[in-house]
């Protein structure tokens, strides 16, 4: 898995993904044996980060692959599902700006 895709697609600034890099994703985890578990253990890691835009970042990134890309991905998230459910409880601190909207 190329890490400059995950990099970008990924990042900490509010600019939305871009759609082709959901795909090109996606697509990725047809390529390797180990590339799920690869994809799914990086996803996870950064979905711990304490950044709002990372983590709804990470969770639209495992939404389409959970849909458009190999089910052994879909298999690892659910071993780790607690990580996910976590999510629901987040809390950041507001922005300055936009509030907590």
């Amino acid at each position: 898995m190329d890490r400059s895709v995950l990099n970008k697609a990924t990042s900490a600034d509010d600019t939305p993904t871009p759609g082709y890099l959901y795909t090109e994703i996606a697509k990725a985890t047809f390529a390797d044996i180990t590339a799920c578990q690869q994809l799914a253990d990086y996803l996870l890691k950064k979905l711990e980060r304490d950044n709002p835009h990372v983590k709804l970042k990470v969770l639209r990134i495992i939404k389409h692959v959970c849909e458009q890309g190999k089910p052994d991905f879909r298999r690892a998230i659910q071993k780790k599902a607690e990580l996910v459910k976590a999510c629901l409880q987040y809390r950041g601190t507001p922005d300055p700006l936009k509030g907590d909207a």
